[in-house]
């Protein structure tokens, strides 16, 4: 009966300071957030120019899908990019698309699950580490295959 009656005196005007408590972890929060965004856009914008095409297609939706598989010339890019947006079956979609950036580096199995798992990380760790794209691996007028067309 005493811990009721505690908790029947507990006012409610001492919930100032845990507003501007949980305002201040908001914000933090949000600015935390920002800054990975920030960094995975740069990661992707780097692999992007590493490729040799254009850092903006890097950070568009879906473009940057697209192009990873146009690059790779293993994959019909169109049903691929379907393939990525179809719920549950995209994992499959991914997982290709992963395997393929990992070939456009020329890098082994560790790094489509480090590329599937990480995305965010693994493209800032190829994008802005001594990783190059390796031009036999990228499909004929595309990048930095360009003029091989």
């Amino acid at each position: 009966m005493t811990v009721l009656s505690i908790l029947a005196q507990a006012s409610s005007s001492d919930n100032g300071a845990g507003v501007a408590v949980a305002v201040v972890l908001l914000v933090l929060l949000a600015l935390v957030w920002v800054g990975l965004l920030v960094l995975t856009l740069a990661g992707y914008w780097t692999v992007f120019t590493k490729i040799g095409l254009p850092g903006w297609m890097g950070i568009v939706p879906f473009v940057n899908v697209y192009m990873i598989f146009k690059a790779r010339g293993q994959h019909d890019p169109v049903v691929y990019l379907i393939l990525c947006m179809i719920p549950c079956v995209n994992l499959v979609g991914l997982w290709f698309l992963a395997s393929d950036t990992a070939e456009l580096f020329d890098k082994e199995i560790g790094w489509t699950f480090f590329l599937f798992f990480l995305p965010g990380v693994s493209h800032l760790v190829l994008g802005l580490g001594d990783h190059q794209v390796q031009p036999a691996n990228v499909a004929p007028g595309v990048g930095v295959n360009e003029l091989r067309a």
